[in-house]
């Protein structure tokens, strides 16, 4: 009985450590803030210019998540190799979640274009600055550098979702999926497949940057977390459509 008790000991703080920080802080943003703020910003649609709060918002993520490609990595204390990016499958979606961002914050701000290759010019050269003079940084300051790409990023998903549904059917089918579960399995797979791809260019990607860690049942996991929130959130844009 003794050993059997050693031997599970070891596997609790496995399963604190599968939702972290920044999991919990985008649950509560995609579940509660992010719709709210939605309802009550005017429900812009994605790539909408004169929003220019929302913009420098959305390029200072953008930033630290160009600050933490670009920062060396602190020396692992335990001798490590942490796998690579490939390997990880983080390429490209990293490219496409930067690239949106991006777009949807200068558009937001609504620069013009000589500006937008100005920023982009002084962003490649701190990229520089900050690999070859800044000492390297550990796991701490990598995730805190990423972690605003995340929660930003939660609040463009609600502007897609009512792009691509027009504005009276959205709200039926919110009501749908949070009154009937029959007519909920249409809405529930149209937001898993578009939410997969969101979660693995916005979230999960931009993670393995600051660290690579997490096996597939901890992301799994983290992802059905995330999808909890986004049936949360259908439910609080339900009420407020009433």
């Amino acid at each position: 009985m003794t050993a059997t008790n050693a031997d599970a000991a070891p596997a609790l703080p496995r399963v604190g450590r599968v939702l972290r920080v920044e999991d919990l802080v985008m649950i509560g943003w995609v579940a509660v803030v992010s719709p709210v703020l939605f309802r009550v910003g005017g429900e812009h649609a994605p790539f909408q210019s004169g929003q220019p709060l929302l913009g420098l918002l959305e390029l200072a993520s953008v930033i630290g998540v160009l600050m933490c490609i670009a920062a060396r990595r602190a020396p692992d204390p335990g001798g490590r190799a942490q796998p690579g990016l490939i390997n990880r499958g983080v390429i490209g979606p990293l490219t496409g979640g930067l690239l949106l961002v991006t777009i949807s914050g200068f558009t937001a701000l609504g620069v013009p274009s000589q500006l937008v290759l100005a920023m982009l010019a002084v962003a490649g050269v701190a990229m520089v600055v900050v690999h070859f003079v800044l000492p390297p940084l550990d796991v701490l300051a990598r995730r805190a550098l990423v972690a605003p790409f995340g929660a930003i990023a939660g609040g463009i998903y609600w502007s897609f979702i009512e792009a691509v549904l027009p504005n009276q059917q959205a709200v039926a089918l919110r009501r749908a999926a949070f009154l009937d579960p029959h007519a909920a399995t249409a809405v529930l797979l149209f937001l898993g497949a578009f939410s997969v791809i969101y979660y693995a260019m916005l979230v999960y990607a931009p993670r393995q940057i600051a660290e690579r860690e997490g096996g597939w049942p901890a992301w799994i996991v983290r992802y059905l977390a995330f999808a909890v929130s986004i049936t949360l959130g259908i439910s609080w844009l339900s009420m407020l459509s009433a």
